[in-house]
């Protein structure tokens, strides 16, 4: 099934074929894909909040910083699966 988009400009349908700055079949009007545009948001998001990240390792960290992110990450990571295992076992007691 291919997608299709609608153009803004004059409500023609349009078949996308992949291309960058694809134009209106009817009027020659820049289609712009949504959906593109979402994942390309989501994709910056994800990339900031991966740099906000305290235990993010930098190629920039010398080796006693990325020391201790590494044990920050581990210990991050053993909390959270000992938080996981308490939630399911709970969830699992009352049945």
């Amino acid at each position: 099934m291919k997608r299709s988009i609608k153009c803004q400009n004059c409500g023609t349908w349009n078949v996308l074929t992949g291309e960058k700055n694809q134009r209106c079949s009817n009027c020659g009007e820049v289609l712009k894909d949504e959906m593109q545009e979402r994942l390309n948001k989501l994709s910056e998001i994800r990339k900031e909040q991966l740099d906000k990240w305290m235990f993010t390792i930098k190629e920039d960290d010398n080796a006693f910083t990325k020391f201790f992110k590494k044990t920050g990450n581990i210990l991050y990571l053993i909390f959270i699966s000992i938080i996981a295992f308490i939630s399911w076992l709970l969830a699992i007691l009352p049945a």
